[in-house]
Parts: C-alpha cells; structure tokens; sequence
C-alpha cells in the first residue's frame, strides 16, 4: 500500500509504534551525560562551547518554520526520513574528526551543531504531528495524553541505560582497566575512548533511519506533492507559514502556551547543557556523571504521572505557576554551588523541561486542527530553541565579562571555575524577569482568559 490515501488499522498502529521508537532513538544519546566535557576534552574552550550552542539553536531558529510547514505540505515521514541521515551525518562527522585544538575542530564542530539543528527541527513537530494524527484516523485522539506519558516512561528509561553507559565508556581510565583484566598488553589512547559514546550514537542513528522509514503516510494531499515545483512549493509553504502565524497570533492561548513554554525551557536548558561543567565544579567524579543522569532520568517516570495528572485535573495557569516556582527554588539552589548536594538542585531544571514539553504538547494538539497541526508545533519549537539561543548568547557575554574582570592572581583553570560558579546567580534572576513578563502580557493580550483557569 501506498504511503497515501487511507491507511489500514495496522499501518496506524504501526505509526504509534515508530512515533515511539523514533522519538527515543532519535533523543537518547550516549554523550549526554558528559555533554559539556566532551566539548572541553575534545579541545574546545567554554567560549567555543557557548557559541556553538548558540549556533545550533540559531540553526533551529530559522529551520523549524520552514520545515513545519514542509512537513504538513509535503509530508511528516519525508521530514523524519531527513532528521534521521541529519543525525547519521553529525555523529559521524564527531567520529571522525582528530581531538586536540585547532581550527578543523572548530569548523567539524560547527558542521556538526548545523546538522544537528536541521535535524532538531526537521523532527519536531512532524513525528508529533504523524502520531496524532494517526491516533485520531483511529478514533482514539482522547488517548493523546496516555501516549504521551508512555512514550515519556520509555525515554526515560532509555536515557537511564545511554546515560549510565555513555558516562562509563567515556572515562579511559576506567575502560583501560577492564581492557587489562583481559589482558594486560591491551590499552587505548584517551582519544579514542572519549569518541566511544559518539559511536554509540552513530549506530542508533540507523536504528532511527529504519523506523522512520517505516512510517506510512497518509493525507489528501501527499500525492501531489512530489510533482510540484520548487517554486510552488516555496509559495505554499509561506502560505501555510503565514495561516498558521495569523492562527496561532488570533488564537492567543496557545501563543501563551508556546510563550510559557519557551520562559521555562530556555532557562532550565541553558543550565542542562552545563551540567556536566556544575557537576564537576561541585567535586563529583566523572565516573557518577551517568549515574546522575539515570537517576534524572527515572525521575522521568514519575514526571510523566505528574504531568499527565496536570494537563487533565488543573487549568494551565495553575500548571505554569506550579512549574516556574519549582523551576525557581531549584535555580537558587543551583546558584550555591553546593558540593555533592548541589546535585539535588539540578533536579529541577530536568524535571521541568520534560514536563513543559509534555503539558505544551497536550494544549496545542487539543487546540490546533490538523492542516496546520505540524506548522504550529514547529512555532513552539522555534520560540524554545529562540528562548535558548538568547539564554547562550547572554551567557556567553556574561562569561566574557566576568572572566575579565577576574582576580589577576588567579591562573586559566581558576579563572573559568569562578565565572562559572558566578555565572549561576544570574539564571534564577533572569527567569524571574521572564516569568513577571510574561504575565504582564498575559493579563493584558489573552483574549479567551477562561481557557488559561479551565482544567482538562
């Protein structure tokens, strides 16, 4: 059968299975726990670090609106299939590139944050869209918020197994002693073995490759697509684009969704990608940084309970307040750098991303018909890799200026450790701004109030 027309129950069921499948392969990555020292160790320095990143999240700026609307015009599976050879693309370039300092590095990075971002904004928005989708095709839409929480609790214990084993194949020395319990002749050069989580990645990308592939498509309009031209095709996606912004700016409760949305990830994800810097700025070993990240990771589990509990028992005002004082109380916590327990802080900011992901999926699929279902959700992930870009590109000023400012007396090594424990402070109070903002805003531009106190 065709990837068009009218699907069969079982390639329906079939797109639920992928959907979840798909969204772990493609999310769980065996370097998250070392994220950040895997950039350093490589050869790159904190500022190359922050403006990378800056760079990904620009990337996804300008590629999520484009490719949402691609993926309802031309199709979701036809975006899913490019995020996965993105994927196989940026892990292999990591693979291959020589460790130590250079100007290669830089550019193979660069390269690498590019396609990771296309990657990021190709998926988004089109496998959400595809099982949604599929779900309503079998009358079952009102089982929206169980998918969810499944697929949740599978990633969740996917990243407990990628990230116990990516922090453990990352660290040499460890690796080298388990290499002599088998013989003792046997010893690989660190270099090599920092790359060992990448390779990781690189066979889950084709695992990524074949359920997206695998994907049925479906739609009145996928048939014709592919005999377009390149012009009309440009034509209508900014039209597509162009509805969807006028829909999505009348409709101003879900702008606030995706506005809320974007206060809460911005923050929490600029301090994610440090953690495994703040890990090792408050004593712990690198060797516990996987342990740590599979226990963010369970917690998971019970965020999802929590989560689908929220979306369906209290209105979004409640959801968003709830999760922002939390937010909070976990940033000031952060700020104190406290050793070994400055690690149940950080709790929070995990915690929070996923839930805000979970509860913003929840509002906007419920709202948003499926013409224009992929284009809106591209919207939200546009404002939160937008949210995210600021939050680098400020951090990055802030830890120019206090690296300029620091103590003459201190050495290299001294000098990034104190500006960035310093630079701590400044994440609770630039959430605080967001959130004051933001409701500001709300009080005075969201038209239909009821829906922002309606639980359900």
């Amino acid at each position: 059968m065709s990837d068009s027309g009218n699907p069969s129950r079982q390639q329906l069921e079939g797109n639920i299975r992928r959907f979840i499948l798909f969204r772990l392969f493609f999310n769980v990555r065996f370097y998250y726990p070392v994220f950040t020292v895997l950039f350093l160790d490589y050869g790159l320095s904190l500022e190359q670090f922050a403006i990378l990143n800056l760079v990904w999240a620009l990337t996804i700026v300008f590629a999520e609106v484009p490719s949402g609307a691609m993926a309802d015009l031309l199709g979701r599976k036809r975006l899913m299939v490019m995020a996965s050879w993105l994927m196989l693309v940026e892990m292999g370039l990591l693979v291959l590139v020589p460790v130590g300092p250079s100007t290669l590095l830089f550019v193979v990075f660069l390269i690498n944050r590019i396609c990771s971002g296309l990657a990021e904004a190709a998926a988004s928005g089109a496998d959400e869209a595809l099982a949604y989708d599929s779900l309503k095709a079998l009358n079952r839409e009102a089982e929206w918020a169980h998918l969810l929480e499944k697929t949740t609790r599978i990633l969740s214990i996917g990243f407990f197994v990628t990230m116990i084993t990516g922090a453990l194949v990352y660290d040499h020395v460890l690796v080298n002693k388990l290499l002599h319990q088998v013989n003792p002749d046997w010893t690989l050069p660190r270099e090599l073995v920092i790359k060992f989580p990448i390779i990781l990645c690189l066979f889950t990308a084709g695992i990524v490759i074949l359920a997206s592939t695998g994907m049925k498509e479906f739609g009145e309009n996928h048939d014709k697509r592919g005999t377009d031209s390149a012009g009309m095709m440009l034509s209508e996606s900014l039209r597509q684009v162009l509805s969807a912004a006028s829909w999505t700016i009348s409709h101003r409760f879900v702008l606030f969704v995706i506005l809320g949305a974007l206060a809460i990830d911005s923050v929490a994800r600029q301090f994610v990608v440090l953690a495994s810097e703040y890990y090792r700025t408050i004593d712990i070993p690198t060797a516990w940084f996987g342990f740590i990240g599979a226990g963010m990771a369970l917690l998971g589990i019970v965020n999802a309970r929590i989560s689908r509990y929220l979306a369906t028992r209290h209105s979004p005002f409640f959801n968003f307040t709830a999760l922002s004082v939390a937010l909070l109380f976990g940033l000031v916590g952060i700020a104190m750098a406290i050793p070994w327990f400055g690690v149940l802080f950080a709790v929070f900011a995990f915690s929070m991303m996923s839930m805000v992901t979970f509860l913003s999926s929840y509002y906007i699929n419920r709202e948003v018909d499926s013409a224009r279902r992929a284009t809106v959700l591209s919207f939200r992930g546009l404002a939160l890799n937008l949210g995210l870009g600021l939050a680098s590109l400020l951090y990055t000023v802030l830890i120019a200026s206090l690296k300029a400012g620091a103590d003459p007396a201190f050495n290299a090594g001294q000098v990034e450790t104190r500006a960035f424990v310093d630079s701590l402070m400044a994440f609770p109070l630039y959430f605080l701004f967001l959130y004051i903002l933001l409701l500001i805003l709300g009080r005075r531009f969201i038209r239909r109030g009821h829906l922002c106190f309606k639980a359900g």
